[in-house]
């Protein structure tokens, strides 16, 4: 058998494989010169209404094809079709991956790159001299260094949060728009987080007047986690659009049709199978 779908924007039935429970269709079997009128179990009556009007008008000018309303009994042969056919709603229905969401993939990707990179350079903090098994000491210029190159992978990071927010916007999903606006919120927090420098730790008393920065150990610790922290926040919610646009849409190849073939492609079946000649409309008496 062969099925098409109402589609309420074209005013016309489509051929399709996969049937919903909220489909309005029509089921031809061409051996049986039938045409079987299928309304889903979460149909909407007005839309059923529409369907059997416009099928109607494609069938009453063929003689050869019988129209059937399918009711409460359904006959076997269609039944089996339609349980063929039928797609639960537990099933993932993908959309097409449009331009913005095959570049925002691109930069979460790179936001991922990112976020790995920071706690690994930032792990080099452990490295400082260890005075005593509770101080690290390091230089002033060391110290400076040190977060002069943390926060500039920050900044880039950041620009990329923003650059895939953009393309979310773009997409115009809601759900792509949340998970980027929050990545690019964690970002601008690690930034804003390292730009604090030197008040991020409680130094030894003159250390700073000396050119040597004496720090607890624990506080340091403490903020190579929450470094740590802010980063995985940042890939997490950055990968949630990725995971959703991978998981929810696909790349939809476009065919190149000539005129005949996209006119072929609008009739439905009983109109393809047959020569435009020999088709005849019903003769109603006067």
């Amino acid at each position: 058998m062969f099925l098409y779908i109402l589609d309420l924007k074209k005013m016309d039935f489509i051929e399709s494989e996969s049937l919903y429970p909220h489909d309005i269709a029509l089921l031809i079997d061409n051996e049986e010169k039938s045409v079987f009128f299928y309304s889903g179990t979460k149909s909407k009556e007005q839309e059923r209404k529409i369907g059997i009007e416009l099928a109607s008008k494609i069938i009453k000018k063929f003689k050869t094809y019988k129209f059937v309303i399918l009711e409460e009994v359904v006959p076997l042969k269609v039944q089996a079709e339609i349980d063929e056919m039928m797609i639960g709603d537990d099933i993932i229905v993908k959309v097409e991956r449009i331009l913005p969401m095959q570049i925002s993939i691109f930069f979460g990707i790179g936001i991922l790159i990112i976020s790995l990179l920071i706690p690994i350079l930032g792990f080099s903090i452990f490295g400082w001299n260890k005075p005593d098994i509770i101080f690290y000491s390091v230089s002033s210029s060391q110290f400076t260094s040190y977060f002069d190159t943390l926060i500039l992978i920050t900044w880039i990071g950041f620009g990329i949060n923003c650059a895939q927010s953009i393309c979310n916007i773009w997409s115009k999903k809601i759900y792509l728009v949340v998970s980027a606006l929050a990545s690019t919120t964690i970002s601008l927090g690690l930034v804003l987080f390292l730009n604090q420098r030197e008040f991020l730790f409680e130094f030894q008393s003159g250390s700073m007047e000396s050119g040597i920065y004496i720090i607890p150990r624990l506080e340091i610790i403490l903020f190579w986690i929450w470094l740590l922290l802010g980063c995985i926040g940042a890939i997490v919610t950055s990968m949630i659009s990725v995971i959703t646009i991978l998981k929810h849409s696909e790349v939809v190849e476009k065919e190149e049709l000539d005129a005949d073939a996209i006119r072929l492609k609008s009739r439905p079946t009983i109109l393809q199978d047959k020569p435009p000649v020999e088709l005849k409309e019903i003769e109603h008496p006067e």
